[in-house]
């Protein structure tokens, strides 16, 4: 049976218990709301916080990533771009070599073909010399990326470890300058090595047939080379003398080729003295050629893997963040109706404790 009592108002406490829950039930939808997560702490939930801030991290790192994967794009670009105006310059270097070769040409045209020849080079060496990414030498052979051999990695993943990386081949860092792209001899070749292109293999049948002719080199060094067969190609009155020796290796494998460094005043003195050296010029020139088209084509093949590798990023942290948005974020119709529910039991509750605080005053009547 029930009892009115003035010191214990169990009628009050309830109602005060009640409207403590429904203003914290309100409180906390409130708080999602204001916030648009389901979990501002991990009370609210302990195991979906831990899961969420992993997914977060995931996340920013996918962001980092992409960003990474985009400097990549940015620094190819930057390579192809002036090796499409290294080829078109030496395109125009063959040309005019082409027009010396011909043999119609006197001592003053040739010396104009070999003045534009010659400012065309000192150019192509000079931007390869200046172009750069964020301090990477890009073109002339001098960056680490190339050097090392470990070419550049791109971290286009959240982890450590090679499948999270693409790396930029070294061979892309390869000097693209014209004395490194025009090598006039190689190391230890003697005159029965010279491949006299038309006139067949010398006699040892040792060469290849990628090998220097023997008449260009002979004037560039003003060395005297004389076949087996009893040619001899001996210009040392021209005054030329021997260049220092270099090493090219495009592929940074090892196959280098280490001979005369073409210093680019020589090798225009040499070629554009008449049509028969221009001639013979224009081998080494369709390899420059066939060199920097090659290193564009890696460069294009590269850019197509790592745009895909973006688009891949892309689907990852958007499945992450989906993942995450049904972990963490808050339904807004529920929170609402939530919002409501809870302000309407605060009110009820508040008018009923109001209530309940004047029912021991029932006692007054019974004194």
């Amino acid at each position: 049976m029930a009892s009115i009592t003035i010191n214990t108002n169990l009628a009050s406490l309830t109602a005060q218990r009640n409207l403590s829950a429904a203003t914290s039930g309100m409180n906390t939808a409130m708080e999602r709301l204001s916030t648009g997560f389901r979990i501002n702490s991990g009370a609210d939930d302990a195991a979906g916080s831990a899961v969420s801030t992993l997914m977060e991290a995931q996340i920013s790192g996918y962001d980092v990533a992409e960003s990474n994967a985009t400097m990549g794009l940015s620094l190819l670009d930057t390579a192809e771009g002036v090796l499409d105006i290294v080829g078109d310059y030496l395109q125009r270097i063959r040309d005019l070599t082409e027009q010396a070769a011909n043999g119609t040409y006197g001592t003053s045209s040739m010396q104009a073909i070999r003045t534009e020849v010659q400012q065309r080079m000192l150019e192509i060496n000079r931007l390869c010399e200046v172009i750069d990414f964020n301090g990477i030498q890009l073109l002339d052979g001098t960056s680490s990326a190339y050097t090392s051999g470990s070419g550049v990695n791109l971290q286009v993943s959240n982890n450590s470890g090679r499948p999270n990386i693409i790396n930029l081949d070294s061979s892309l860092f390869a000097s693209a300058k014209c004395t490194a792209l025009f090598i006039t001899s190689e190391a230890g070749r003697t005159a029965d090595d010279w491949y006299l292109r038309g006139q067949g293999e010398p006699d040892t049948g040792a060469c290849d047939i990628n090998y220097e002719t023997p008449a260009l080199y002979a004037r560039i060094t003003g060395t005297a080379v004389t076949l087996t067969n009893g040619t001899t190609y001996d210009y040392g009155s021209l005054g030329y003398t021997a260049i220092v020796d270099n090493t090219y290796d495009p592929n940074n494998d090892g196959s280098a080729l280490t001979g005369l460094c073409s210093n680019i005043t020589a090798i225009c003195d040499a070629v554009y003295t008449d049509d028969s050296t221009a001639r013979e010029f224009l081998q080494f020139i369709d390899e420059a050629i066939e060199n920097v088209s090659d290193r564009r084509t890696l460069i294009g093949a590269y850019m197509n893997r790592v745009e895909s590798a973006v688009d891949a990023i892309g689907v990852q942290k958007e499945n992450i963040v989906s993942a995450n948005s049904s972990i963490k974020d808050a339904d807004v119709a529920e929170e609402s109706s939530n919002y409501i529910k809870y302000q309407i039991l605060q009110q009820s509750t508040a008018t009923l404790l109001s209530t309940a605080n004047q029912t021991p005053s029932i006692a007054l009547n019974l004194i």
